[in-house]
Formats: structure tokens, sequence, C-alpha cells
């Protein structure tokens, strides 16, 4: 119960804060208490509250509102004392309330005026009345950027111009611009000293703030970024950020003359010299290789791949047996240059095979840093490996032979007996 009577408590505090908030929030300020002289005025922002007449023997004031020097005013009151009137001011409200009326040279009338939710800027007493009051305006300012070109080269260089003018109702006061740097291009030179301020622009007046030449250093079609300017009005109000036209400049790259690329092109084959071979014949390989391209040839490896089964028998004097692998080597192979190069291999069992040339080189195309690498092979085609002349004694069972042999071993020792017995 203790528990609930506190957490009731809190909550209550809680609501009581938040009303206090609220009605803070939107709560009224005493802004004026003092003697308005009939004929003058008190200003709040761009609305002169007027007194107009003040009426001793019956203890009245009349009042007029006028809104931005208007000839006719918004509101026209007569309120006796501890009477009062409200008007809308902006998103706000504004109360005048007559408190006593007083004599003197002139008469002149004591007033309470209460602001509510109005950001007030200016205020003040108008000696003589509206007529005489200062009104702020919005002072509005067009920057405009053009160049003298809009479709250059590169290298070119272009003039950039940055004008502003004033063409709102009030005077702009700490006026400051800025250019940002341009991409894409470089500064070549500043024709004007830049105007950046702080400075003001008069309603209606025009300057040059900006003037300078950019030398262009890349292909293509480039938006420039807008130049801006800040800047407050007459009543030192602050204003949005002005920006700036953007003007666009196709940038296009100088013709460059291609230059062909050259290519070294190693056309390579790989015969043998039949098709059918009996086991442990020889198979003559034969590889030709010629250059067809319009550049040499350099680092020329050609790899002879030589299948299980398959014995390397000889070859020409330029293969070498590297790793286990023939292999030839050149340094360069010339345009149009061709060579055939022949090996033997011979097979030591029936089957099919093939034999493959491997091919690498490198050359130079004239235009990429560096050579080009190439690879490739050949593949001749199948080679059937039969038995030979006498397989088909080899694959009788050993008794086959072993009989007559022994046989005949028999039938020769008996007549070499039989010749020693007659002998004697």
């Amino acid at each position: 119960m203790i528990r609930l009577s506190r957490i009731f408590l809190l909550v209550l505090c809680s609501l009581i804060l938040l009303m206090t908030l609220a009605g803070s929030a939107s709560a009224s300020v005493e802004y004026y208490e003092e003697n308005i002289i009939q004929g003058d005025g008190y200003q709040i922002n761009n609305y002169v509250i007027d007194v107009t007449d003040v009426f001793l023997s019956d203890k009245l004031a009349v009042f007029k509102v006028y809104k931005n020097g208007a000839d006719k005013p918004i509101y026209d009151k007569m309120i006796g004392i501890n009477e009062s009137f409200k008007f809308a001011l902006e998103n706000g409200e504004i109360e005048l309330k007559l408190l006593s009326v007083s004599s003197g040279v002139i008469n002149r009338a004591n007033v309470l005026i209460t602001v509510k939710n109005v950001d007030v800027y200016s205020t003040g007493i108008v000696n003589g009345g509206h007529e005489y009051a200062t009104y702020s305006g919005t002072p509005v300012i067009e920057l405009t950027k053009t160049v003298d070109e809009s479709n250059i080269m590169i290298g070119d260089i272009i003039t950039v111009t940055v004008t502003a003018k004033n063409t709102g109702d009030d005077k702009a006061t700490n006026v400051i611009f800025s250019d940002p740097k341009q991409e894409h291009f470089i500064l070549d030179k500043n024709i004007l000293p830049e105007q950046t301020g702080p400075m003001s622009l008069d309603i209606g007046a025009s300057q040059t703030i900006f003037v300078y030449m950019l030398k262009a250093t890349e292909a293509g079609t480039f938006t420039l970024k807008s130049s801006t300017a800040t800047f407050s009005n007459s009543a030192n109000q602050v204003f949005p950020q002005a920006l700036s036209t953007t003007p666009t400049v196709t940038v296009t790259a100088p013709e460059v003359q291609e230059v062909p690329k050259k290519n070294a092109v190693l056309e390579l084959s790989t015969d043998v010299d039949r098709m059918t071979v009996k086991r442990n014949d020889k198979i003559i390989a034969t590889i030709s290789i010629k250059n067809t391209g319009d550049a040499p040839a350099s680092a020329v490896w050609i790899d002879m791949i030589i299948p299980q089964d398959l014995e390397y028998v000889s070859g020409d004097s330029t293969i070498e047996i590297i790793g286990g692998v023939p292999k030839i080597y050149m340094g360069s192979f010339g345009v149009q240059q061709e060579k055939e190069f022949t090996y033997a291999v011979k097979a030591s069992e029936l089957g099919t095979y093939t034999l493959t040339t491997k091919l690498s080189y490198e050359y130079d195309n004239g235009v990429d840093a560096g050579n080009q690498k190439v690879s490739t092979e050949s593949v001749t085609g199948n080679v059937y490996v039969q038995k030979g002349k006498y397989d088909a004694l080899l694959e009788q069972p050993i008794y086959v032979y072993a009989l007559p042999i022994i046989a005949i071993i028999a039938i020769g020792a008996w007549i070499f007996y039989r010749h020693k017995q007659y002998k004697f």
C-alpha cells in the first residue's frame, strides 16, 4: 500500500511539472510599461501602435495599430483604464492594457504591453507615430554565376563571373560571399579582387563579386559549384543562405591518333609419320612453328609432352631434357620466320596415344608497357600401337616352348651317347 502511494505521488508530481513547463512555454511576457505621449507610437517589429488621442476627463485613450507603414490601421480601438485589447502579430499575440492617463505639455497614456509567442527583433518609441517608423523587410540576394565559354578543350581557360543583386524589399546587411574550389579545373588567375565581405547591398543594387579564370584539366561535362551568400536585413534578422546559378561546362579531350598494336602470332602444329605402329617401333613426330604476325617473338619455349608408356628416343640437337621433359628454347623468333623440329618416341605397351606440344612466348606490341605473354598447344591425332611381329610367340605359355626344347636336348644327348658306343 505504501509502495502504491509513492508511485501515485511520483506520477502526480510529474504531471504538475509538465503542466508548469507547458504553461511557461506559452506564458506571456510583460514587455513594456511606460507612458506614450499622444501623437507618438510604440513599435514592435514591423507593427506600430499609435496613441492618437488621450481624454483626461473621460479617462479614455484611442490606439491605432499599423503594419509595415500602411496608411490604414489594422486595429482602431478606444479603451478605458484597466481595459485592454489584443491583436495577432506574426505567429503570436500582443496585448495592450491602459493603466492610466495623465496630463503634461501633451497628454499621455500609461500602458502595459504584453508579448506572447513573438520573436521580437525591433522595439521602441516612434516620435510622431507610424509615419516616422523604420520598417524592416526581406532582402533577396540573387547570385548569378556565368562562364564566357561552355564548350572547351582540355587546357583551355574560361572566365567565371559571379554577380549579386538585391531584388528584395529591404537592405541586405552583413553580407558575406564565398566561392568553392572547382573540381576538374585549376585556378589560373584572379581578375577581380575577391569581394567576400562583410558588406551591405541596398534594394535593387547589383555588384560583381568574383571574376577569375579556370583552366580545364579533365575531359567531361561538369557543373560548376554554387557560390553562396549569407546576409541579414536592416533589423539584423538572419536569412537563409543564397545560392548562385550553376553553369555547365563541357570539356573535350584532343583527338589522339591511336597507335596500332603489333602482334606476334606463332602458328604451331605437330604431326606424326604414321598413325599405326608395331610395339617397340619408332614414331617420328614433327613440330612446325611459323610467325605470321607483324612483331618478333621472344622467350620462346616448346615443351614436348610424352605420354606414359612412350619413351623419348632421340631428336634434333636443339632439344634438351629438362626435368624429364624434352624442351626447346629460342631467345627470339622473327616475323615470317618458320622452323621444324623432329623427335622420335617408342611405344613399349599396346594402346592409343597422342603427342602434345606446348608453346609459350612473349612479344612487345609497341603500345602497352611490358611484354604480352601468349601460350598455346597442339595435339596430334591418335596413334595406335599394335602387336609386334613376334608378340604372338611371347604370349604362349612357357611349357609350349620348354617341352620341345627338353625333347630336342634329350634326343641330342642319346645320339651323342650312341655315337660314343659305336666309336669303340
